[in-house]
């Protein structure tokens, strides 16, 4: 029920839920099996979210139903849901309901999400992979074309127990039914996304044309959108940007060790501070001055739903470091070798595998993990040693990279001082990861703007007409130096029609 970590618990259908992580837990559990947190009974019934709410419903589950029967439809829809079960709980999310046919899962509750919309689309796109797999055997076996429509819709909605019976952790909200609306609007196969979801992943999913759909319950139409894809990008793509404000001192600071990498003396350097406070910003203003200087700029982004998945992190800097993101196979292979084309082939197999692109008809060395590890060490700190352009390397977020990614690049990072290199971290004051603790590593930490800065952005977004001189120091107030809150209130305001 309450994500702020004091431990209160909450019931669901099955059992206790841990108030600190939402792990579910036995009835009688005293303390959280995962995270360790006290469990205590919860003291609040229901509570607002902010969430992404998932429907997903079989297309002509009565047909299906009619040609194979009840009890071979029971069992389709025992493996559909199990399999969608899986994949919601892997991003984070709650299954709140078996519809008969279908499920709702909430993302955002009870455990609070800030990424809740991005995970649920993650979420519906596997979902949607395993509806595919499952489709085939049943296709096979029974004859009948097994598809799913998906809708999701993002906004505040209850969550708790609901009253005193059985109900266990429930949602309910307009949110909820239109998530519902959106389902019932998708093409069999297809995601579809409400307007408010599709501003949230704006410029991390890649989305259909706004499309007006009839849904029940309105008298005119809805705009709505199909997700076609997720990427990495964070920020929206062709959004207006502000001129940056402020952190004169810091960018200097970085530029001078860049200027320095450049000449041969490389430097890791940590940039902290709260969300919206700038950190992404900072590390875009560095990316242009590295194309200024034609210095190669390589970037892995660490998430919340991936903190979980081994080699994620350092599995896509080594990705885009050697150039092979977009391709497969052989050619993603072959170019490999042409990075490190001394390299030891039972090595170059390791890291292929590293990688995600190891040959399927190869085997790979029988080595213990730990001997694994050295030898990639090895052949990574030996690439990075022979390189002799100057490069930055940026890993973003992470306050959410994988135990095994840090690791391995804390062993990475130790060759960079003698490398023409620059590495770039971003993380909130809350880590106190190893990355923190590597050699020779320098700290950047980025201060909320001051009035007289907050003031010039404010002035930038709103413009310096005195009919809204009131409300910008009302928005100032209110972001109290976070860029990214003055930006994004000025935003909401636009497009609510208020300015």
């Amino acid at each position: 029920m309450d994500p702020s970590g004091d431990g209160v618990g909450g019931l669901t259908a099955t059992g206790l839920l841990c108030g600190s992580c939402g792990t579910e837990l036995p009835p009688d559990s005293r303390f959280c099996n995962k995270c360790g947190s006290p469990v205590r009974p919860a003291t609040t019934t229901a509570e607002y979210k902010q969430v992404t709410v998932l429907f997903a419903d079989v297309v002509h589950s009565m047909a299906i139903a009619a040609t194979v029967g009840t009890e071979r439809l029971r069992e389709i829809m025992t493996d559909l849901v199990n399999r969608a079960a899986v994949v919601v709980q892997r991003y984070g999310g709650t299954v709140g309901s078996f519809t008969g046919d279908g499920i709702m899962a909430v993302f955002g509750a009870p455990v609070a999400l800030e990424d809740h919309a991005i995970r649920a689309c993650l979420a519906a796109l596997g979902v949607q992979e395993e509806a595919k797999r499952l489709a085939v055997d049943v296709q096979d076996r029974d004859g009948v074309e097994l598809q799913l429509r998906i809708g999701l819709n993002s906004g505040q909605v209850i969550a708790g127990e609901m009253g005193s019976g059985p109900f266990g952790y429930t949602t309910v909200g307009e949110q909820v039914g239109m998530a519902q609306r959106m389902e019932s609007v998708a093409p069999p196969g297809r995601v579809m996304l409400s307007a408010s979801t599709a501003q949230l992943v704006d410029g991390t999913a890649a989305l259909g044309e706004p499309e007006m759909v009839r849904i029940k319950g309105a008298d005119e139409p809805v705009p709505a959108h199909l997700l076609l894809g997720m990427g990495e990008r964070h920020r929206a793509v062709g959004r207006p940007e502000s001129t940056l404000v402020g952190r004169r001192w810091e960018l200097s600071a970085v530029e001078g060790l860049l200027d320095c990498a450049v000449d041969g003396h490389g430097a890791v350097v940590g940039v902290v501070g709260p969300p919206g406070i700038g950190k992404s910003r900072l590390v875009r203003e560095v990316r242009a001055m590295a194309a200024d200087r034609g210095v190669d700029v390589f970037t892995a982004f660490c998430e919340s739903h991936t903190s979980q998945v081994p080699f994620h992190a350092v599995a896509r800097l080594l990705r885009a470091t050697t150039g092979v993101d977009g391709l497969e196979g052989q050619e993603a292979r072959d170019r490999v070798r042409d990075r490190v084309p001394d390299a030891d082939s039972e090595d170059v197999a390791l890291f292929d595998d590293l990688l995600g692109i190891a040959d399927p008809d190869a085997a790979l060395p029988r080595i213990d993990p730990d001997a694994r590890r050295r030898r990639l060490t090895a052949l990574v700190n030996a690439a990075s040693l022979a390189r002799e352009s100057p490069a930055v390397y940026v890993v973003e977020d992470a306050h959410w990279i994988d135990e095994v990614s840090e690791s391995m690049l804390v062993d990475f990072f130790t060759v960079i001082p003698q490398t023409p290199s620059l590495v770039l971290l971003t993380y909130r004051p809350e880590y106190e990861g190893a990355l923190m603790c590597v050699h020779g590593a320098q700290t950047i930490a980025l201060a909320p703007l001051s009035d007289s800065e907050t003031a010039a952005l404010i002035t930038e977004l709103l413009g310096a007409d005195t009919s809204v001189r009131a409300l910008g120091k009302s928005i100032a107030e209110r972001a109290a130096g976070n860029p990214f809150f003055a930006e994004e209130i000025v935003r909401e305001l636009a497009e609510r029609g208020v300015l």
